[in-house]
């Protein structure tokens, strides 16, 4: 496959689930090398998602029909539509972004060992990717009219940039999320995980977020100490934090309720 210039050379196949999680495939055409990363969406404005696309500037951005995301609110395909229009959208059908088939391709066609590669893990953890390199794989060879050959791709599995990744067997054994032997003790188990101790918040977004930050902490200096700074004031401060306590209970929801701001009916500009 032949790039002329200094035009970019990547290829990226994108799908998200309802939990906001998000599967990137990045396919170099230059470098015959495919990068896979899956993290959750920690923010509105799917900020992960944007840093990766800011990063690999591609040519083609490959997605699933579109629909609404979680919580009512912008989903990748429009994420595309709004900040990368210079690239070029391609919608493929839903069944082509088929993770088994996926892992089948990325086993076949990388250059390493599965086993070195530790694919038989990244199967289970990170699907969603493997789903978006299914279609990836299958639009290049359809649309450059090639056929990839076998153990020749340079595979690399990545996670987002501004966040570290544990993975999920570690997840399982330091109790992160869910506490371990839960079905074994029976409903009569107080034991806690980490997540269940630390969830005092009052919104579905707090909820989601301090998941999605225990799952993959966050790393970029700035946001933290900004975070610290937050925190600093809202100790100091007790007539804010209850009074930001008292005005969250009422939006349960408020990443539904921010979506519905930012709709406008066809006919009402």
């Amino acid at each position: 496959v032949t790039i002329a210039g200094d035009r970019s050379s990547f290829v990226i196949g994108l799908i998200e689930n309802r939990a906001k999680e998000v599967g990137v495939a990045a396919f170099d055409l230059r470098s015959a090398s495919l990068h896979l990363s899956q993290y959750i969406e920690t923010s509105c404005s799917y900020q992960n998602t944007k840093t990766l696309l800011h990063f690999y500037d591609p040519n083609t951005v490959i997605v699933p029909p579109n629909k609404t995301a979680a919580d009512g609110m912008v989903g990748v395909s429009e994420l595309v539509d709004k900040n990368y229009q210079a690239s070029k959208k391609v919608t493929m059908a839903r069944g082509c972004f088929d993770d088994t088939k996926g892992a089948v391709m990325v086993k076949n066609l990388s250059a390493r060992d599965p086993s070195a590669l530790g694919l038989d893990t990244y199967c289970k953890q990170y699907y969603l990717c493997l789903a978006a390199a299914s279609a990836t794989i299958k639009w290049i060879e359809s649309e450059k009219g090639v056929i990839i050959t076998n153990h020749s791709l340079s595979v690399t599995f990545n996670g987002s940039f501004d966040h570290m990744n544990i993975d999920s067997t570690s997840v399982q054994t330091l109790e992160i999320i869910d506490p371990l032997h839960t079905e074994l003790w029976g409903t009569s188990n107080k034991k806690k995980s980490l997540f269940q101790m630390l969830k005092t918040t009052k919104t579905t977004g707090g909820s989601r977020l301090l998941r999605a930050n225990l799952l993959q902490p966050l790393k970029d200096i700035q946001t933290i100490n900004t975070r610290l700074d937050c925190l600093d004031e809202l100790v100091s401060n007790e007539e804010l934090f209850f009074g930001l306590t008292q005005g969250l209970r009422k939006f349960p929801k408020e990443s539904g309720s921010l979506s519905l701001l930012l709709q406008t009916q066809k006919g009402h500009r």
